[in-house]
């Protein structure tokens, strides 16, 4: 084989340092790659998810509208983080003894999907685990089971979810993927006995493009879909990464959260807060009214200045432009039979 080289080199020295730059042009793209976000904007065609809705308990019933964002002076959690994972363990072993119907039924009275009736307890599923109180969610891909699917399209127009209940609670919105801890934690509103709360929203996606893997993550600086597992989430989000930190390493979360290795991932969905009101209800009756305003007109497709398909179109290119060498020529020569 080293024979080979050789006499390949002494025969075709000029080709071999064109194959040589070519390469090292390659070499210097991929050096160079970095992302870059596109608008998509034929809307015609898109379904847009909703987001996930997380509806917890709020036996305190103390008014609160933080549907902002978090503040970095108050505190992230309402207990000293060095007994947190105890406690989420503690309480989560207590709420599976519980039957979780029940408590559902407790805490929803009607659910209506765009004017359509549907069953609360059959689509609002549990968390996998009790952070501070018992929470329900539809449309997250983190919940123990996945149901309905809210989806908006342009055709639609908007979706408006009406949801009454038996007791004061607290509602977030957040991506599909993301759960109800850190800094989640404290964008909420809550619906107080008697009250009727209306939330108007849109939402923007960023998208992950298929050329996102010609790029390592320092310099995409988030995760692709699938590109970390976790222990108790089926599926990667940075709010779920930090709570299996808490729970298995509590001594680094408690230490600094920033140690647990959480990057955020590529996908994202922004939501934005048009307006809110609360008032009291006509019908006594506690309820929340959520809307996405209109479909989404926009999406942010995050991509890689150059996948591999461009580096290889790259090489063969200049290959054939001055060596006058096909791709499939450099196996021939380095394997042709003596």
């Amino acid at each position: 084989m080293r024979r080979r080289f050789v006499a390949v080199f002494r025969s075709r020295w000029l080709q071999c340092a064109m194959v040589a730059m070519a390469l090292s042009y390659a070499s210097e793209c991929v050096n160079r790659n970095e992302p870059y976000w596109e608008t998509d904007v034929a809307y015609l065609h898109w379904s847009t998810d909703v987001p996930a809705i997380t509806v917890c308990s709020a036996a305190s019933g103390l008014s609160a509208d933080r549907v902002g964002p978090p503040m970095l002076s108050k505190p992230m959690f309402n207990e000293i983080d060095n007994t947190l994972s105890v406690n989420i363990i503690q309480r989560t072993n207590e709420f599976k003894k519980k039957d979780s119907t029940i408590l559902c039924k407790n805490m929803f009275k009607n659910c209506s999907w765009n004017g359509k009736p549907f069953n609360c307890c059959r689509h609002f599923q549990s968390h996998r685990f009790i952070i501070e109180t018992p929470c329900f969610s539809i449309n997250s891909l983190q919940t123990i089971n996945k149901k309905k699917k809210l989806v908006v399209s342009h055709f639609s127009k908007n979706g408006e979810l009406k949801i009454e209940f038996n007791e004061p609670v607290e509602i977030s919105l957040h991506g599909l993927v993301d759960v109800r801890f850190g800094e989640l934690q404290k964008q909420y509103v809550t619906v107080n006995t008697g009250e009727e709360v209306e939330l108007l929203y849109t939402t923007r996606q960023i998208i992950e493009d298929v050329s996102l893997v010609a790029l390592d993550f320092a310099k995409r600086g988030c995760l692709l879909r699938d590109e970390k597992k976790l222990f108790h989430h089926p599926v990667y989000s940075k709010s779920a990464c930090l709570l299996e930190c808490a729970l298995r390493r509590p001594e680094v979360y408690a230490k600094n959260y920033t140690l647990c290795d959480c990057p955020p991932i590529c996908a994202e969905m922004e939501i934005n807060n048009i307006w809110n009101g609360t008032q009291r209800s006509v019908d006594n009756v506690t309820r929340c009214i959520l809307t996405m305003s209109k479909p989404a007109t926009e999406r942010l497709v995050m991509k890689a200045k150059k996948d591999y398909l461009d580096l290889i179109v790259i090489v063969a290119c200049l290959l054939q432009l001055f060596t006058g060498i096909n791709l499939l020529d450099i196996p021939k020569f380095i394997f042709k039979k003596k």
